[in-house]
């Protein structure tokens, strides 16, 4: 098996990469062909590395299987992470075989409960550019500050509404005291299951300090 890089390709090596081809020359499909999705890593069978892909809502879970290996990587069971793939057969299945182009972790955590109150939260600024559910997971991009050090986020619900229909949740984001610099893209991945299959839940509402759009103070995710 051939051993999978965790990698990031820069704008200047694509075009980079662009310039050097001769006309007559195709273009490497891991740079014209592929997906970015947030996926699940479930591990390493005999083939490589095997993921699972949720749809957005309540899609059924399809599984990819690679011909990579992440042994050495520091990338665990069941974490949540970027992948940059295309896929490698034409079957419309709940198993599908895929080309990995690149893997990246990402934030990989599950919904906190907090007894604070909501004003006594860390809330720094994001820049939102998505917020969306698959399955039991809230995923997040945005962009946040570059601090180049360990950084706190965190999804915590209020402890007094969950018993409500409303769960009101909050997005955590602490630079731990550092000075942030420029905006860098972030990606974050939250397990909410336990709340959304409470027989009491009915909409979940995240309040996010965001810069893109501030006059839009939570968004809901109903059930």
């Amino acid at each position: 098996m051939k051993k999978a890089w965790l990698l990031t390709i820069s704008l200047i090596a694509l075009l980079f990469a662009f310039a050097s081809c001769d006309k007559q020359e195709d273009i490497d499909r891991a740079y014209t062909d592929y997906r970015y999705d947030i996926v699940t890593y479930l591990g390493q069978n005999d083939k490589g590395a095997v993921f699972e892909y949720l749809g957005h809502g309540d899609s059924v879970a399809v599984r990819l299987q690679s011909g990579v290996s992440f042994d050495g990587e520091d990338i665990k069971e069941h974490q949540r992470v970027l992948l940059r793939y295309d896929f490698a057969d034409q079957l419309a299945s709940p198993s599908r075989n895929i080309n990995v182009y690149g893997c990246n972790a990402i934030f990989s955590d599950s919904l906190r409960q907090t007894t604070m109150t909501p004003d006594s939260l860390p809330a720094r600024e994001v820049k939102l550019r998505s917020l969306w559910r698959t399955g039991e997971f809230i995923n997040l991009h945005c962009q946040v500050e570059y601090t180049g050090k360990a950084r706190t986020l965190m999804l915590v619900a209020d402890g007094k509404t969950l018993n409500s229909d409303t769960v009101y949740c909050y997005l955590v984001h602490d630079l731990r005291g550092e000075q942030g610099t420029f905006w860098r893209d972030c990606y974050a991945s939250f397990n909410v299951g336990a709340l959304w299959h409470k027989p009491t839940f009915k909409c979940m509402r995240i309040v996010i300090n965001d810069l893109t759009y501030p006059e839009i103070r939570y968004r809901d995710f109903m059930k």
